[in-house]
């Protein structure tokens, strides 16, 4: 990457950013230690990605911790079952390649359950998110001081955003996906940069990332469709007929082959139960309004941190400041020949396409949806910062009037001094966000519960799970697995429970989900051991409750 004209400056430049990728590290790794819990999708990426014989259900029997733990981790004897993962990811509604890979990392760790599994996997796809949004921010802004620093602005406010630690946190595709988001994106700008759109330096890394990206989640054809769309009209406003031609047949190479390799994403896409509530959100008009709204909020308060309608008001100030300022005689426009605007206008309509289409598609989840658009948010931080230093610099054009030019006689001394400004205001916003809470998937509360078991797993277990929903059960997967076995038994079923085991003990842990017999089924064990008087409400989890009987 060509970083400008100094060594120096592009010594300097380097070394910055190098100080803040370790500074984000250091907080990502401070965050993962604060992980305590899981998401039930996460455990299901363990499970989905290292499994053995299945899990299964089996009323008034009891379970041992092996039968459960060994469909979360690799065993000796199945690593890098690749066949395995990819069928298994078939029967679900997601492509095999963020399941390669992290069923590769539980590989090289066999017999290993840990969330650092799972974190590490993300670190090393930030690591080259990191890299490639500082290319395609100083890429779009034109190189040299300007794109030396918006890039490193635009990396400052991202990587120490609460959304984008939290989908670190996320142990599932979608820090992958914003790899391949963004390298696509920088793929895309470096051909229009360079004016190449070669097989060798473009077209086949190209159809390389559709593959790759199609394989990692469906989203990513959303994005390059809407880039892809921008890209065409360029090549046709350049008469690039042929170069045309060729940027659509290594897109179709790329999507048909992933199509072949993993012909299920048809069914996924076009049959299966998220592909179908998809559509059927999609084409339902009454609620975009509602959906743009909430996405556009969870970007105000995961990224901006509340501060956007300010951003928004600001870039209106200058907006009509530097259009008063461009009237008035003496003042010389600057940038009017739009040497950026191709570049910015790819990235503006993939973002505001794909925007609007995950907005009007994706689950409705609180916080947790921030994961649908994760891989755009470094791209908006851009848009924004790119918006303002733009508007800026026209309303700071230069002036034929000798005062007005001595008050930053060196231009590069006055940019750098307002980037630093930018870089506090953005750093205090980003610390804000963190004191404030707005890292996810952390589950903390999981701590004292977890303690809680590790201090009673010698006690017998009964796990009481509603029939019409069994498999809720595997949710509790990291509590169950901390235990020799657990008793599982059916809400619904009446008969009492008879194992010595259960009725015999002085003390039970039990699990209850939500269900219109789950007092009965307390009561119930309360008379089969007479043992036992008072029953304790430990810790809610979700669909379950703990308690203690004693």
């Amino acid at each position: 990457m060509k970083l400008g004209s100094g060594r120096k400056d592009n010594w300097i430049f380097l070394t910055a950013m190098g100080i803040v990728l370790l500074l984000q590290m250091a907080a990502l790794f401070y965050f993962g230690g604060q992980k305590a819990g899981f998401h039930e999708d996460e455990l299901y990426t363990y499970y989905s990605s290292n499994k053995t014989a299945g899990l299964f259900v089996n009323d008034r029997q009891w379970m041992e911790r092996e039968e459960l733990r060994n469909d979360f981790v690799v065993l000796p004897g199945e690593r890098f079952r690749y066949g395995v993962v990819k069928q298994m990811q078939s029967w679900d509604v997601h492509p095999p390649l963020y399941y390669y890979i992290f069923h590769t990392a539980c590989s090289l760790f066999p017999e290993t359950f840990s969330k650092w599994t799972g974190i590490g996997v993300n670190l090393i796809a930030f690591v080259f998110c990191y890299g490639l949004l500082a290319y395609g921010a100083y890429a779009a802004a034109q190189g040299g001081s300007r794109g030396r620093i918006l890039a490193f602005l635009t990396c400052l406010f991202w990587g120490f955003g609460g959304a984008v630690i939290s989908g670190v946190m996320f142990i599932r595709m979608y820090q992958w996906l914003t790899l391949f988001v963004l390298l696509c994106m920088d793929l895309h700008l470096r051909a229009v940069r360079r004016n190449d759109f070669g097989i060798r330096r473009f077209l086949l890394p190209l159809a390389v990332v559709v593959f790759l990206g199609f394989l990692t989640q469906y989203y990513y054809i959303i994005f390059h469709f809407f880039l892809g769309a921008g890209f065409c009209l360029l090549l046709l406003k350049r008469k690039r007929i042929k170069a045309l031609v060729s940027y659509m047949a290594a897109c179709a190479l790329g999507l048909m082959g992933a199509i072949l390799y993993y012909p299920a994403c048809l069914s996924h896409i076009f049959r299966g139960y998220r592909g179908t509530e998809a559509v059927s959100e999609f084409g339902d008009l009454s609620n975009t309004w509602e959906r743009l709204r909430f996405f556009a909020g969870l970007f105000d308060d995961f990224v901006m941190n509340g501060t956007l309608i300010w951003w928004l008001l600001a870039l209106c100030l200058l907006a009509v400041t530097a259009g008063y300022l461009r009237k008035r005689k003496g003042l010389v426009r600057q940038g009017s020949k739009r040497e950026g605007f191709w570049s910015v206008f790819l990235i503006a309509l993939a973002c505001g396409g794909y925007f609007f289409t995950v907005s009007k598609t994706a689950l409705i989840l609180g916080e947790t949806s921030n994961r649908y658009q994760l891989p755009i948010y470094g791209l908006l931080v851009f848009l924004l910062l790119y918006a303002a230093w733009t508007l800026a610099e026209g309303m700071a054009g230069r002036f034929q009037e000798k005062s007005a030019a001595k008050v930053f006689r060196e231009r590069g001394k006055r940019d750098w001094l307002v980037a630093g400004g930018l870089a506090v205001i953005l750093v205090l916003t980003d610390a804000a966000a963190l004191k404030g809470g707005r890292v996810f998937f952390l589950y903390k509360e999981e701590k004292e519960i977890m303690e809680f078991v590790e201090g009673h797993k010698q006690e017998p277990v009964v796990v009481f799970y509603n029939e019409a929903s069994a498999d809720n059960i595997w949710r509790l997967s990291d509590e169950l697995m901390a235990y020799p076995r657990v008793f599982l038994a059916q809400e619904g079923n009446p008969e009492p429970i008879t194992d010595r085991t259960v009725t015999e003990s002085e003390s039970l842990l039990v699990y209850a989900a939500d269900h219109e017999r789950r007092k009965e089924c307390l009561e119930g064990l309360l008379s089969v051991n007479g043992g036992l008087r008072d029953c304790r409400e430990v810790a809610g989890k979700g669909l379950w409750t703990l308690y203690r009987l004693e």
